[in-house]
C-alpha cells in the first residue's frame, strides 16, 4: 500500500526529529487500529486557536482574498487554477489545495505519494525585475511568537510542491518567489486581536533541507516494518512529546509498571535523541542495561558530550531501578547558600501565545512556615495593562519584605540593634521561571509604576537593556536558586524523562503532605507550570476551565512543594556538615540592598564602570561553578590535570620553583598550556579550590624547563610568594602521592586597570 504525506509530516520531522511520529502518520487509521496504536484524536486548545488566529488574519484581508465558501474546507479546483493562472483580481488566494495530478517527481521510486496540502495563503504579484512574470509567494499563518526552523521547512515544501503543480499546469510565465512568508502574532499584540507580523525569509537553505528528507530520510522511515509484533521505528520520549498524538502509546514503554529490564532508556531524565542511540549502539536499551553499564564513559565511539555525562545517567538509572534517591558524583553545589533565614518563593506561569505572565505567586517562609498567606494573582486578560498590575501587586510585597529584611539588616551592622543578621534568598522552580519574569519586567520599563517602586526588583532580575547593580551579581550576591537545578546536580532521582516539580517532590517526600499532587487539568507528563490548555481555556472558553480559584490553588501547592523541598535539601546539607563535606557552598552575606549605584538614572561613565565590574563578577561567578564539579567532569571538559604525580623539582629563575609531574592518560587532553595565566595547584579539597582569596597563594604557570619533556610530563612553574605561603606548604605537607591537580580558576588583569581608568575619566 502506498504511504501517503504531507506537509504536516515534513513539519513534524523537523520539529521533533521523531522516526516513529513520522512512521505512524504515514500509517492508515485501520493499519494503526490493527496493531493497536492509540492515537489521541481530541483537538489541542493550541489548534484551535491556531485556527481562530488563521481565521481573524484572513478575515482582515477582505476583498483582497480569493477564498472557499462558507462550507467548503478548500478553494474549489477551478477557482484554484484561475488564481495560478493569474485569471483572478485577487492578490491573494486561501486554502488552496495543492495536489498535482501525477506523482511528483521527487518520490519518483520511493513508493510514497502526496496527500493533499492545504496552504493558509498564497499571493501573487508581478516581478520586480521581469517583466511578464508573475511570483507567487507561499504563507503561512501561525498563532505564534517566533518563526522557527520546522515552520519554515513546511512552507518550503509547500513551495516544492506548487513548483510541480505549476509545471504541470504548464505555466511559463509564472514561479514561485525565492522567499517565503510566516505571518504570526504581532508583537506587544495578543492572539485574540487577529494582528500579523511578516517575518520574510530565504526558501533556499530550508528547501534544501526538504530535498534531503524527502530523498535520503523518509523513504527509510517509511520503509521501516510496523506490525502487531514488531515495530522497528527508534523512538525517544521528552519533554516536547507533551503535544504528540502518540504519547499515550510510547508512554507504555517507560511505564512503572514494566521491570527495569523492560523498561525503555527513554525513561532516564536528561537523556537527548542522539545519546539514545549511541547506547543502543552499544547494546544499552533498557533502564537495567544502563543502571550496569558502570564504565560507559570510556567506552569509544560514544562521543564527547555522552561521555561526559556517562556517570549522572548510569546513576539515574540506578535510581530509577532500585527506587531509591542516591548521590550524583558532584560533591557540593555553588547555586545555593547552606543558609537563609528568609525564604522568597516565586512562582512564575507563561503563556507562550500573548507572551504574558499566567499566573503570579509569592510566599514568604520563615522557620519552614508562610509568614502569610502566599500572594497568587492571576492577570484577568492577555493585556499588557492586566500583566502589569499583577506585577505591581505581588512583586511590590516582595520588595517590601525585602525592604524590611534591608532595615532589620542595616540596624544590626550600626549597632542600633541588638539581634541577629537576617539571610534571604529567592527561590524558584524552574530556571525558565527566572527568565519569565525578567522579560515581563523588561515590558514594562515605561511604566512610572514599575520603574520607580519596582527599582530593587530590576536589580534582581536585570532584562538585556538595563544595567544591573554589579555588587548584586558578584558572587555573594547571586539573587535566586532555580531548586530543579540543584537537584538535577546532586542527587539521582526515581523520576521519568524530567526532573519537573511534580515527580521531584513524590520522590522526595514520599506520602508526606508537602509533595505536589495536582487535581486532573493540571497535571502533565513532564512539567509541573501551567499548560498551555489551562490557560488558553481560562482566556478564551472561561466556562471550559478550571477557573482562577482552582489555579491559584495549584500554584499554592507548588509554592508549598518548594518550602518542603528546600527544607529538606537545608537537612541534608546539615547531615554533609556534621561529616565534614557540605553540599551547599553559595556563600551570601545578610541581605543588603546595593544603593552605590542607580542602573536607571546613570550616566554613561557610570554605565561603562557598571558594565566592567559586573563582566568580572561574572566570569568569577562562572568559574567557580566549573571548580565545584567533580575532577572527572571538570578534567574531561579539558580544563583540570587530575591526579599528576610529582616526579622531581628544581630551583627556577628569581627564587622559584618549577615541578614536574607525570601525568595520567585520562588527564593527557586537557587543554591547559603556558598561555593560561589562571592556573591554580591543589589536592582537589573544595575548600582550597572554591575560595578564591586563597587562589594567590597557590597560583603556578605552565613553563617549557629547557630541556625536551617526556608526553607524559607537564612543568609548572611557582613564584617565591607561593612558595612562602601558608596554604602551599600545608599542601605541600598533606598532598598524596597521585593526588596533585591543576585547574584553571579565573584572572582578569584588565578590569581593575579599566575600572581605575573611568573613575579617573569621570572625576
Amino acid at each position: 500500500m502506498t504511504k501517503g504525506f504531507s506537509a504536516t509530516t515534513v513539519k513534524s520531522w523537523f520539529q521533533y526529529r521523531c522516526e516513529r511520529k513520522v512512521r505512524y502518520e504515514l500509517s492508515s487509521k485501520s493499519e494503526l487500529a490493527g496493531i493497536p496504536i492509540t492515537k489521541d484524536e481530541r483537538e489541542q486548545s493550541w489548534a484551535i486557536l491556531g485556527e481562530r488566529f488563521e481565521d481573524d488574519v484572513v478575515a482582515r484581508l477582505g476583498k483582497d482574498v480569493l477564498r472557499p465558501g462558507r462550507d467548503e474546507p478548500v478553494l474549489p479546483e477551478v477557482l484554484s487554477a484561475a488564481f495560478l493562472a493569474g485569471q483572478r483580481g485577487e492578490p491573494y488566494a486561501a486554502k488552496l489545495n495543492l495536489l498535482p495530478g501525477r506523482p511528483p517527481d521527487f518520490l519518483r521510486d520511493t513508493g510514497l505519494s502526496l496527500n493533499r496540502n492545504i496552504t493558509d495563503l498564497i499571493r501573487r504579484e508581478g516581478s520586480s525585475t521581469t517583466p511578464g512574470l508573475s511570483l507567487l509567494t507561499v504563507v503561512d499563518v501561525k498563532a505564534t511568537r517566533r518563526a522557527t526552523p520546522f515552520h519554515k521547512t513546511q512552507v518550503a515544501f509547500y513551495a516544492k510542491v506548487l513548483d510541480e503543480v505549476l509545471r504541470e499546469m504548464g505555466l511559463t510565465d509564472v514561479r514561485v518567489s525565492d522567499h517565503g512568508e510566516i505571518w504570526r502574532i504581532a508583537d506587544k499584540e495578543t492572539a485574540q486581536s487577529g494582528l500579523h507580523q511578516a517575518e520574510i525569509f530565504a526558501l533556499s537553505p530550508y528547501r534544501r533541507l526538504v530535498d534531503d528528507f524527502c530523498a535520503n530520510v523518509l523513504p527509510g522511515i517509511a520503509a521501516k516494518t510496523l506490525t502487531r509484533d514488531i515495530d522497528e521505528t527508534f523512538f525517544h520520549i521528552y519533554f516536547k512529546c507533551e503535544q504528540c498524538d502518540f504519547l499515550d502509546h510510547c508512554r507504555d514503554e517507560i511505564s512503572t509498571a514494566r521491570p527495569p529490564s523492560a523498561r525503555d532508556v527513554s525513561a532516564v531524565a536528561g537523556l537527548s535523541h542522539e545519546a539514545k542511540r549511541l547506547l543502543g549502539r552499544n547494546s544499552v536499551s533498557s533502564v537495567a542495561d544502563l543502571a550496569k553499564a558502570e564504565g560507559l564513559s570510556r567506552s569509544a565511539g560514544l562521543g564527547w558530550s555522552l561521555s561526559r555525562r556517562a556517570n549522572v545517567l548510569v546513576a539515574r538509572a540506578k535510581a530509577l531501578e532500585t527506587g531509591a534517591i542516591l548521590r550524583t558524583e558532584d560533591e557540593h553545589t555553588y547555586l545555593m547558600p547552606p543558609r537563609v533565614d528568609s525564604v522568597l518563593l516565586l512562582s512564575v506561569d507563561h503563556d507562550p501565545v500573548d507572551d504574558r505572565i499566567a499566573c503570579l505567586g509569592y510566599s514568604r517562609v520563615e522557620k519552614g512556615l508562610p509568614v502569610r498567606d502566599p500572594n497568587i494573582k492571576v492577570p484577568r486578560t492577555g493585556s499588557l495593562g492586566h500583566e502589569r498590575d499583577v506585577l505591581i501587586e505581588v512583586l511590590s510585597e516582595l520588595i517590601a519584605d525585602l525592604t524590611e529584611i534591608d532595615a532589620h539588616n542595616r540596624a544590626v551592622a550600626e549597632g542600633s540593634l541588638d539581634d541577629d543578621p537576617v539571610y534571604a534568598h529567592i527561590f524558584l522552580y524552574e530556571p525558565s521561571e527566572a527568565i519569565n519574569i525578567q522579560a515581563a519586567i523588561g515590558r514594562h520599563l515605561d511604566s512610572e509604576a514599575i520603574r520607580s517602586g519596582l527599582l530593587h526588583l530590576v536589580r534582581l532580575f536585570p532584562p538585556d537593556d538595563v544595567v544591573p547593580e554589579p555588587e548584586f551579581r558578584g558572587m555573594h550576591h547571586l539573587p535566586a536558586t532555580a531548586l530543579r537545578s540543584v537537584f538535577e546536580q546532586l542527587y539521582a532521582l526515581p523520576v521519568s524523562v524530567a526532573y519537573d516539580l511534580r515527580q521531584v517532590s513524590q520522590a522526595i517526600a514520599g506520602t508526606a503532605p508537602f509533595a505536589y499532587r495536582p487535581e486532573p487539568p493540571f497535571e502533565r507528563p513532564f512539567s509541573s507550570l501551567l499548560s498551555i490548555d489551562v490557560i488558553r481555556a481560562l482566556r478564551e472558553s472561561p466556562g471550559k476551565s478550571p477557573g482562577i480559584a482552582a489555579i491559584q490553588a495549584d500554584a499554592r501547592s507548588r509554592l508549598n512543594a518548594m518550602t518542603g523541598l528546600i527544607g529538606w535539601l537545608f537537612e541534608r546539607n546539615r547531615e554533609a556538615t556534621v561529616a565534614g563535606s557540605a553540599l551547599l557552598r553559595l556563600a551570601k552575606r545578610p541581605f543588603l540592598f546595593q544603593t552605590t549605584f542607580n542602573p536607571l538614572d546613570a550616566v554613561d561613565l557610570d554605565l561603562l564602570l557598571a558594565c566592567e565590574i559586573l563582566e568580572n563578577r561574572s566570569g568569577l561567578l562562572e568559574a567557580l561553578v566549573g571548580l565545584a564539579r567533580p575532577f572527572r567532569r571538570r578534567r574531561d571538559a579539558g580544563r583540570c590535570y587530575a591526579n599528576l604525580r610529582l616526579d622531581r623539582d628544581f630551583q627556577g629563575p628569581f627564587q622559584s620553583k618549577r615541578m614536574i609531574f607525570r601525568i595520567p592518560k585520562e588527564s593527557r587532553a586537557a587543554d591547559l598550556s603556558s598561555s593560561d595565566m589562571d592556573l591554580i595547584l591543589h589536592d582537589d579539597s573544595p575548600d582550597l579550590r572554591l575560595n578564591p582569596a586563597l587562589w594567590g597563594q597557590i597560583g603556578c604557570r605552565i613553563v617549557q624547563p629547557g630541556f625536551e619533556l617526556d608526553d607524559d610530563e607537564v612543568c609548572i612553574e611557582i613564584s617565591s610568594q607561593v612558595i612562602r605561603s601558608q596554604e602551599y606548604r600545608a599542601l605541600r605537607d598533606r598532598v598524596s602521592e597521585n593526588g596533585w591537580f591543576i585547574d584553571k580558576a579565573f584572572f582578569d588583569v584588565n578590569s581593575q586597570r579599566a575600572a581605575a581608568f573611568i573613575s579617573y575619566l569621570g572625576s
